[in-house]
C-alpha cells in the first residue's frame, strides 16, 4: 500500500492548485480525479472565467480576490502562460441593484480603483452596448479574464513535476478513517495518508454523504456567439461584462471563437445524478439567452429567430450550489485532518490559487493567515451525521 501525507480528491479547479500548493510545500501528495482534467464534464468547462476583485457578492471575497491575482500572476510566470488578462470589466445596471450597489460597497470598504460611468459617456466609449435610461456603469480595470485550460493543465503539470502522484481516470470506491489514517480505495488500488481534502465539485456532495450538505447541482448553459459586426466586438474595444439582468454576463470575441455569453442568476436544470452524461445544450438553451442579447447588443446577432444562425456552439458546466451562494472551506466536523472545499456556485473559479493556498496552509499549520472565516460552515446551515 502506498503512503502519502496528503490524498486530494478532485483534481479539477480547485483540486489541481490544492495539490500543487501542498507539493510546493514539501508534502508527498497523491490526487484522485475520476476523468482527465481539464475537461467538459464538470464546473470548470467553457474555455474562460471572469475575474474581478470589486465583489458585489460579499465585500470578504475583495481580499481572496486580491490574493488570487497576484497568484495568477505567479503561476502564469511558472507555467509560462497568461492566465490572467486584466482588460478591464465594465458592469452595467441600476445604481440600487444588487450588482451595482454590491460592487459600490466592496469597493468603498476596501478603497479598491474602479471607475463610475454615467449613461451617456458608456454609449460613447461602449457604442455596442444599448443601455437603457435608468442605468449606470461601473468599470474596474484591474478586472477581465482567465484561461481555464492552460489554469488547470499547468497547475497539474507543475503538481506532477513537484514529484507528486496523479491518478487520472480513476474513480474513487470508498474512503475510510483507519487509527488515525486515511484509507482510499480505487478499483485498481488502495492508498493512504494522514491527511484527506474534498475537492471534487458537484462529486463532493457523495464523498460527504454523512454530512448531507444543502448543495444542489444546477446543468448552465455557455453560447459563443459569431458576431455580425466583429469590429465592435474585438478584445480592444469589447470589455468582459456583467448585466444586472439576472447577471447576465460575456466575454469579447477572444482569439476569434465567438463572443460568449451566458446568465448567471437563472437556476438552469437541477441535476440529480452529477457523475452522469449532461445533456447538451440545444435551441431551447439558446433562445432565451439570444433575447437578453439583443436587448443589450443589437449589433451582435440579428432578431430571432434568425439570430440562431450565430451560434457558434455551446456547451455546459455544473454549478455546486450552496443555499447562500457562499463557498464552503471548513474541516470536517466529526474526522480530524480531513479538509474540503465545495459549493463554489458559479463563481469560484478566479478564486482558485487563493482557495488553495488557504487549504495548504490548513493542513500543514492548522490555520490560514488568509481571510476564510466566512466560508465556514458555521451558523449558515445545520450540519448533521449520518
Amino acid at each position: 500500500m502506498q503512503t502519502f501525507d496528503a490524498i486530494v480528491l478532485g483534481l479539477g479547479t480547485m483540486g489541481a492548485f490544492t495539490c500543487l500548493e501542498l507539493s510546493q510545500r514539501g508534502l508527498q501528495v497523491a490526487g484522485i480525479d475520476r476523468l482527465s482534467p481539464p475537461h467538459s464534464s464538470g464546473s470548470h468547462s467553457g474555455d474562460t472565467r471572469v475575474f474581478r476583485i470589486a465583489y458585489a457578492e460579499h465585500p470578504d471575497y475583495v481580499p481572496l480576490a486580491q490574493r488570487a491575482a497576484s497568484l495568477w500572476g505567479e503561476h502564469g510566470k511558472t507555467f509560462n502562460k497568461t492566465l490572467l488578462t486584466q482588460s478591464g470589466m465594465l458592469s452595467l445596471g441600476s445604481p440600487s441593484g444588487p450588482l451595482i450597489s454590491g460592487i459600490t460597497r466592496s469597493a468603498s470598504l476596501h478603497r479598491l480603483d474602479v471607475e463610475s460611468i454615467p449613461i451617456r459617456e458608456i454609449r460613447t466609449r461602449f457604442p455596442s452596448f444599448e443601455v437603457p435610461e435608468h442605468f449606470t456603469g461601473v468599470f474596474e480595470k484591474d478586472a477581465g479574464w482567465l484561461d481555464v485550460q492552460a489554469s488547470i493543465a499547468g497547475a497539474l503539470s507543475a503538481t506532477k513535476a513537484n514529484g507528486a502522484t496523479l491518478l487520472l481516470n480513476t474513480p474513487v470506491s470508498r474512503w475510510k478513517r483507519n487509527g488515525g489514517r486515511f484509507i482510499v480505495e480505487t478499483p485498481d488500488s488502495v492508498i493512504e495518508a494522514s491527511n484527506l481534502v474534498i475537492t471534487a465539485g458537484a462529486g463532493a456532495v457523495s464523498l460527504l454523504r454523512e454530512l448531507r450538505l444543502p448543495i444542489v447541482i444546477w446543468r448552465k448553459v455557455l453560447t459563443w456567439l459569431e458576431p455580425r459586426r466583429p469590429e465592435l466586438f474585438s478584445p480592444d474595444v469589447f470589455p468582459v461584462f456583467a448585466i444586472d439582468d439576472e447577471f447576465f454576463y460575456g466575454f469579447p470575441n477572444i482569439a476569434n471563437q465567438g463572443v460568449k455569453v451566458a446568465v448567471h442568476w437563472q437556476k438552469g436544470i437541477e441535476v440529480d445524478d452529477p457523475l452522469a452524461p449532461v445533456p447538451p445544450a440545444s435551441e431551447s438553451d439558446y433562445v432565451p439567452v439570444l433575447q437578453t442579447v439583443n436587448r443589450y447588443f443589437p449589433d451582435l446577432v440579428e432578431p430571432l429567430p434568425e439570430g440562431l444562425s450565430r451560434v457558434r456552439r455551446g456547451a455546459t458546466c455544473l454549478y455546486a450550489m450552496t443555499p447562500d451562494e457562499h463557498f464552503i472551506l471548513d474541516r470536517h466536523p466529526f474526522v480530524e485532518n480531513l479538509w474540503f472545499t465545495v459549493g463554489f456556485s458559479g463563481h469560484g473559479f478566479k478564486f482558485a490559487p487563493a482557495i488553495a493556498e488557504a487549504v495548504a496552509q490548513l493542513v500543514t499549520e492548522g490555520r490560514t493567515g488568509l481571510s476564510t472565516d466566512f466560508l465556514r460552515i458555521g451558523h449558515r446551515f445545520p450540519i448533521v451525521s449520518t
